[in-house]
């Protein structure tokens, strides 16, 4: 058992099974335990694991770090002294070259999907009020919707329908306007009202539809779909993303070759643990 958890015979009761030492140095099983806490994991084996895994990294970028003068040979490393002497160390030794027009117009023209101008839609709704938690008024909302959709369906005229019936029975603001939001787009409203809006087009959404305010009938007058955006327009956030994940991967390139060239006992690091 490697650097994990063992166990006594109950199962109650955790502990490393056998010491971690970096290069030489312990490191204490209390600042283990105490590293635990930041570790989100699915299992105790795994969150020592990854407790483990996070201060020999941390140690062996620290004594780098110290080593040329930029902290602490015992700084905290959760302290703010420490990331930027990190942050220093890897800009020292990383040089992460900026991606260029060709690379960025690559990734623009293999991607047309992500770049596209948000779609927007002239919605109106009728809310019918309801906690989530109290079963007897979502009944009693879905109910009453059902019987205002079937009155919006049978009328000559659905819209006008909608919004003389919004005046009168919706629980919201806009009542006032015939139920109208005026201009939503992606983000404006919670995500299943969102779904409805732009997943049919336009027209009376077929449906009621639960958010946590209640229950509500949804016509959608006008829905324009997101556009191409020229490159021009995008070029700088393409050029910041690409660049950004050039230095993840250079970053974690070092730390594998750190990780590497040390001497770590009672931890492997090639996988992870469950």
């Amino acid at each position: 058992m490697n650097a994990l958890l063992a166990s006594d015979a109950a199962g109650h009761e955790f502990e490393l099974a056998e010491a971690v030492a970096v290069n030489g140095s312990e490191i204490p099983a209390d600042l283990i335990y105490q590293e635990m806490q930041y570790q989100s994991a699915d299992s105790p084996r795994q969150a020592i694991y990854r407790a483990a895994r996070a201060l020999v990294i941390g140690w062996l970028l620290r004594e780098r770090a110290a080593g040329q003068g930029l902290c602490e040979a015992d700084e905290d490393l959760h302290s703010e002294a420490f990331d930027r002497a990190v942050a220093d160390l890897l800009k020292g030794e990383l040089q992460v070259n900026p991606a260029t027009e060709t690379e960025c117009r690559a990734y623009f023209e293999a991607h047309p999907h992500k770049f596209r101008s948000d779609p927007l839609a002239e919605v109106r709704h009728i809310l019918i009020p309801a906690a989530p938690d109290d079963a007897d008024a979502c009944a009693k909302a879905r109910a009453g919707a059902a019987e205002l959709l079937e009155q919006i369906r049978a009328d000559a005229n659905p819209l006008q329908a909608f919004a003389r019936l919004a005046q009168s029975h919706s629980a919201c603001s806009s009542a006032e306007a015939g139920g109208s939001l005026g201009q939503v787009g992606r983000g404006d409203t919670v995500a299943s009202f969102e779904r409805a809006v732009f997943e049919q087009g336009t027209g009376l959404v077929e449906e009621p539809v639960e958010t946590p305010y209640g229950v509500h009938l949804i016509y959608v007058e006008q829905c324009e779909p997101g556009r191409p955006l020229e490159f021009e327009y995008v070029s700088e956030r393409i050029e910041e993303y690409l660049t950004e994940k050039r230095r993840r991967q250079m970053t974690s390139d070092y730390l594998q070759k750190m990780v590497q060239a040390a001497q770590i006992s009672g931890l492997d690091l090639s996988g992870e643990a469950h």
